[in-house]
């Protein structure tokens, strides 16, 4: 890019593969983040959050150009001069509409997962509690009530601050995974890198990935959060292992509604 940018990530979700599309967005331009790469800084719902507060207190006159250049006016020349070209990135899409009103010179990325395989990573993350809550969610699970349930309420919260994806870069997590040439094709044009394809590709094949999400085989990697090297078990699109029939329909039918949305089903 010519110029430094802020380049804002929204992702539906945590377990929506957010750190691994950053690190593609990284192989493809350089650019900083200011407080670590796996770092979430909620910039846009605290912008959401002010820019309804002055909506709704007592109004005086230029009360809001005077809050706005007190705290927004030399916002951006800030993150811009203590970083350069920054990448911003919260897993939610919450304040995605306001930061795009507020930095409109700046990239403004939502970043997408077919909602079937973020649920059934934060299935496989969520560990047991003690508690009759506990006891009761373990006799459902079998039957897929629970994961319904869980689906419908995620599908739903999503959903609900969902911003207008007409007026967005949209990634699709898979597409950079089966590293599409037309989707790499793309975000080579968007941040005006001088790289091939062949380049970007053979980059994002030394991407290490998070073993958060991912069963041992996958990764080989011992910590939870430990980084490595993928290996030929790797398969972060269409999951099934570890769920039966019942609980795959289960979150098949709780997000339906969602998945629509983002252009996963019909």
């Amino acid at each position: 890019m010519k110029e430094p940018k802020i380049i804002f990530l929204y992702s539906q979700s945590p377990r929506s593969g957010h750190n691994f599309v950053a690190e593609v967005i990284r192989k493809v331009v350089k650019c900083n983040t200011p407080i670590g790469e796996r770092s979430e800084i909620p910039l846009a719902p605290i912008l959401k959050d002010y820019l309804k507060a002055i909506k709704s207190y007592y109004k005086s006159v230029g009360g809001d150009d005077y809050l706005n250049d007190l705290l927004l006016g030399d916002l951006r020349k800030k993150i811009i001069n203590n970083n350069g070209t920054c990448l911003m990135k919260y897993t939610s899409f919450m304040g995605a509409n306001e930061s795009l009103s507020i930095f409109k010179d700046d990239l403004h990325i939502v970043s997408l997962r077919d909602p079937k395989d973020c649920l059934l990573s934060l299935f496989k993350g969520m560990k047991e509690k003690k508690g009759m809550k506990s006891i009761l969610k373990k006799i459902l699970k079998p039957t897929g009530i629970y994961h319904y349930s869980y689906a419908r309420k995620y599908a739903k919260r999503v959903e609900l601050v969902l911003p207008d994806l007409n007026n967005f870069n949209i990634i699709k997590y898979e597409s950079l995974v089966l590293k599409e040439s037309n989707e790499l094709q793309r975000l080579i044009h968007l941040f005006q890198a001088e790289i091939t394809v062949e380049e970007l590709s053979r980059r994002i094949d030394e991407i290490q990935v998070i073993n958060t999400s991912f069963y041992k085989e996958e990764t080989n990697a011992k910590g939870i959060w430990d980084a490595s090297v993928k290996t030929k078990s790797f398969n972060s699109i269409n999951r099934r292992k570890g769920f039966n029939k019942l609980q795959l329909f289960g979150i098949d039918l709780g997000s339906k509604s969602l998945r629509k949305k983002l252009g996963y089903i019909q």
